[in-house]
């Protein structure tokens, strides 16, 4: 019993430390990298890890409460012209939602294939990165798609349907979300690896 609760103090413990950064990361410039000319971010990279270490339970608490930061920070100050569309949960809590849970069971798959762990941190990474980027858009399209065809700064880009904005979305998966998965891939080895090496090995899903 002593053992059980251990270890659930020690997940809650690192969720809160995942969720501090989490926080830290979207408040300040520290959660945008320049890479050329695009700005790839990392917000959601304690979420990925979170996922990984704690498994698809805190995983999925850990993206929730980082949506609902995100929702937070689209009312209360909203930067580019597509923050306000933030405020819907549907576009801001649920996508990162599932980032943990696929995080984890990309990350379990490869290493039941493989039985490696660096190339299972690398996929675990990638995939959860992606899952954010494809669904944040796919929500975006579904939802607000109408809305951003008739808005002047879409006009001003000449999109005149549905499938032009299709397009200009994967154009944004190819350029950001690319750079922000390969990103997060280095990252999330990067830091697994080492938690690996200095962590209790029962204290962890590595």
């Amino acid at each position: 019993m002593d053992v059980r609760v251990n270890q659930k103090t020690r997940n809650l413990v690192i969720l809160g430390v995942l969720l501090a950064i989490g926080i830290i990361l979207d408040v300040t410039p520290l959660g945008a990298i320049p890479i050329g000319g695009v700005s790839a971010t990392i917000t959601m990279l304690p979420v990925i890890l979170g996922g990984i270490l704690l498994g698809p339970v805190y995983g999925a608490a850990l993206g929730t409460a980082m949506g609902v930061v995100s929702l937070l920070h689209a009312l209360m100050r909203p930067v580019t012209i597509l923050d306000p569309l933030f405020v819907n949960p549907l576009l801001s809590v649920l996508p990162r939602t599932f980032i943990g849970v696929v995080s984890f069971w990309a990350y379990q798959l490869i290493k039941k294939l493989f039985h490696k762990q660096t190339p299972a941190l690398i996929i675990g990474g990638i995939a959860g990165s992606l899952t954010n980027t494809v669904l944040v858009l796919s929500m975006l399209y579904f939802l607000y798609g109408n809305e951003l065809l008739n808005s002047p700064a879409f006009q001003a880009l000449q999109l005149s349907n549905r499938q032009a904005l299709i397009y200009l979305l994967l154009g944004v998966v190819a350029s950001n979300g690319v750079m922000e998965a390969l990103l997060a891939a280095v990252i999330t080895c990067g830091i697994g690896l080492g938690l690996k090496k200095g962590l209790p090995a029962d204290s962890t899903r590595l």
